[in-house]
C-alpha cells in the first residue's frame, strides 16, 4: 500500500469521528440542562451513549493509526512533535472519558460530579482535536512540499 494514501485516512478519519463527538455532546448538553440546571428536557440516553462509544472508540483508533503510520513512514515514535504529544494526551483523556461513561451507563442515575466531568472531559478531546486539525494540517502541508 502506498503510505501517502494512508496520509489522506487519517486525518479524514479523525475527522468524522469528531463530527460524531460533536452530535454527542449536543446530545450530552440535554442531560446538562435537565441535571444541572433544572430544566425538564428529555434526555435520549441510548443514542447519546451509543453515539458516545462510538465517537471515543473512533478516536482512540484514529490516534493509534496515526501512530502507527508515522511508524512505519519515518521509522520513529512521536516524530511529529507537538502533534503526537497532544495525540498522547487525546488518547489518555478520551480513555478517561470511556471508563467514566461506561460506569455511568452501568450506574444511572449516579454522580452528578461524575456527569458533569465526564462531560468535561469529552469536550476538552473535542477541543483538542480541532487543535489536532491545524497541527496536523502544518504536517500535511511540509509533506506536500
Amino acid at each position: 500500500m502506498n503510505p501517502m494514501n494512508l496520509v489522506i485516512i487519517h486525518p479524514a478519519w479523525q475527522v468524522v469521528f469528531t463530527l460524531l463527538g460533536l452530535y454527542a455532546a449536543w446530545l450530552g448538553l440535554k442531560r446538562l440542562r435537565s441535571l444541572h440546571l433544572g430544566r425538564s428536557v428529555a434526555f435520549p440516553r441510548s443514542r447519546h451513549i451509543l453515539v458516545g462509544k462510538a465517537t471515543l472508540v473512533g478516536i482512540i483508533l484514529g490516534a493509534v493509526g496515526g501512530a502507527v503510520m508515522v511508524r512505519w513512514m519515518w521509522r520513529g515514535w512521536l516524530v511529529t512533535g507537538p502533534h503526537a504529544w497532544l495525540g498522547v494526551a487525546v488518547v489518555v483523556l478520551a480513555l478517561a472519558g470511556l471508563a467514566m461513561g461506561l460506569y455511568l451507563e452501568r450506574h444511572p442515575g449516579g454522580s452528578k460530579g461524575l456527569s458533569l466531568t465526564h462531560g468535561l472531559v469529552n469536550l476538552l478531546v473535542l477541543a483538542l482535536c480541532l487543535v489536532q486539525f491545524y497541527l496536523g494540517d502544518h504536517i500535511l502541508d511540509a509533506l506536500g512540499d
